[in-house]
């Protein structure tokens, strides 16, 4: 019988709430190198077009996901806020998202 492969997760927290949940690193990370992919060199963009970016760039790289990459978008951006890594910031009645200088 082939033992089961223990598969590592990343604890997640949000910068606000300072609530934690654990999301698997085979996942956690193509998320977290396609948000940073996409917030390189930008002055800082909308969710939305953060979303679709990360969207497209998750259909390169794993086709086969299946899984809500809006929700994981959302869920990796903060916690990469609260490890100091992007900021959320408001210009022209816009939230915008941006690498931390």
């Amino acid at each position: 019988m082939a033992k089961a492969v223990r598969q590592k997760s990343i604890i997640t927290t949000h910068p606000r709430t300072g609530s934690q949940f654990k999301i698997d690193s085979e996942i956690y990370e193509p998320v977290k190198a396609a948000i940073l992919q996409s917030l390189k060199g930008s002055k800082g963009k909308t969710f939305t077009d953060l979303t679709d970016d990360v969207v497209k760039i998750m259909r390169k790289k794993m086709p086969s996901f299946n899984g809500s990459v809006p929700w994981y978008t959302i869920s990796i951006r903060l916690d990469l806020e609260t490890r100091g890594i992007v900021e959320t910031f408001t210009e022209k009645g816009k939230k915008l998202n941006r690498l931390k200088k």
